[in-house]
């Protein structure tokens, strides 16, 4: 066998392990689909729309503050564990350094979420809303270092033990919804939901990283500390204005139009944010080779992947955008038993053309991190939000829903064209 056999003998093993890794992390995706929407049926069903709402508005506190809490260190702790994955004695030194600066941005934001639980409740006119607070703020600590221990999994390679701890987490949310109501908890406690998830979540985590992580051997932990804070510090922005983005469109909707007509929308927006999701399922899965290739400088190896995984994931993305468009107007009414949800037909299509058209650069918006650019990531994070913000204001007040939709739609083509233009400018790599 030559070295072209081999090379390509190399590249069918890479793309099958792909494969499988992508077909482990869809598990996860459709479990959250199906509790994703579940919970929130549930919720206005059993407990009424107000509850619904309380629990919404607790849950945007709850993740703004993990964006916050997380700055970004579990990245940092996935892309240096990629690069020498089997060198034990780096990787504990890689978690421990991370771990540490975790645990304590866990206690700040936690303590900061009740502190400010009040004021929180006062911009929201809900004291509910600030009793609420207390129920989810320990599962907030806990979800702040799951975020770093699942992303020490995902830095190993060990997809399908990702994929599995994704579904336990998913899964969980459910068996937490049932949780509180055998508990017969009201309104104010239905947030506990989220720390009796994370907290589940952080003991099987804890076991899993003890199994795979040699401590012992953790001499160097005081350097990684200080590179991943800097990492953290530089990255923190885009973390934060990544999760305020996925909700800008229904913002600005809020503020232009009607309750009802924004509920609509956010039924649209909701499910074309579970479609993306398939995205993320492939991320999850190239962003360790990606670390591992960029810090080698094989810049070619990354860009065959890009070519290799777009063959069979764009059709993919463009069948399920197009099949999801198709029957949204057919089954979102017949299961709400709401027909006014047709009224989002349109604009959920418009999203579904705005994910297919964006869908051949979407897994790859990490590249700049995995490259150990934070900072450039942020400033890209941040000019996609702009111009989000921008589409938004212009075209809302126009065409109302059916507007949201197209910027929104503009927005994520402009975000993974944007990406290609960064990508080959600042790491050399060809998207």
């Amino acid at each position: 066998m030559d070295a072209d056999d081999h090379a390509r003998a190399d590249a069918e093993q890479a793309g099958r392990k792909l494969r499988t890794g992508m077909v482990w992390n869809l598990v996860p995706v459709i479990v959250l689909g199906v509790v994703g929407l579940g919970l929130n049926f549930a919720i206005g069903r059993w407990w009424g729309t107000a509850a619904l709402g309380v629990f919404n508005q607790v849950t945007t506190a709850y993740f703004v503050l993990a964006s916050l809490g997380s700055i970004g260190i579990n990245l940092s702790a996935l892309r240096a564990i990629a690069q020498q994955p089997t060198d034990q004695a780096r990787v504990a030194a890689i978690v421990v350094g991370a771990l540490l600066p975790a645990t304590m941005l866990a206690a700040v934001v936690t303590v900061t979420m009740i502190a400010g639980r009040h004021t929180i409740g006062g911009w929201l006119d809900s004291e509910v809303v600030a009793e609420g607070i207390l129920y989810a703020a320990p599962g907030l600590a806990c979800f702040v270092i799951n975020k770093l221990l699942i992303s020490v999994v995902n830095g190993l390679g060990r997809m399908r033990a990702f994929a599995v701890y994704s579904t336990v987490r998913y899964a969980m949310i459910g068996v937490s919804l049932g949780i509180a109501g055998a508990l017969d908890a009201d309104a104010t406690q239905l947030p506990i939901i989220w720390t009796i998830t994370e907290g589940t979540l952080l003991v099987v985590l804890l076991v899993e990283v003890a199994l795979t992580v040699k401590f012992s051997r953790a001499a160097g932990w005081p350097t990684w500390l200080i590179e991943h804070l800097r990492f953290g510090i530089r990255g923190a922005g885009a973390t934060l204005l990544f999760e305020l983005n996925s909700r800008l469109d229904i913002w600005i909707l809020g503020a232009a139009m009607s309750d009802s007509q924004v509920g609509i929308y956010s039924m649209a927006a909701s499910l074309a944010e579970g479609v993306s999701q398939l995205t993320t399922a492939l991320q999850v899965n190239v962003n360790p080779t990606i670390a591992a290739d960029l810090a080698a400088k094989r810049v070619a190896n990354v860009e065959a992947l890009a070519r290799r995984s777009r063959r069979w994931f764009v059709p993919g993305m463009v069948a399920v955008c197009g099949l999801a468009a198709a029957m949204f107007p057919f089954v979102i009414p017949w299961i709400t038993g709401q027909p006014e949800f047709a009224i989002g037909s349109a604009p959920f299509a418009m999203l579904m053309l705005g994910l297919a058209a964006a869908s051949p650069w979407m897994p790859f918006n990490q590249v700049l991190l995995m490259g150990g650019k934070p900072g450039w990531h942020t400033i890209y994070i941040l000019v996609s939000v702009a111009a989000n913000v921008v589409l938004n204001l212009m075209l809302v007040p126009i065409y109302g829903l059916m507007g949201a939709a197209i910027a929104t739609a503009i927005a994520f083509v402009f975000s993974a064209l944007l990406l290609r233009r960064v990508a080959r400018s600042l790491i050399g790599v060809r998207l």
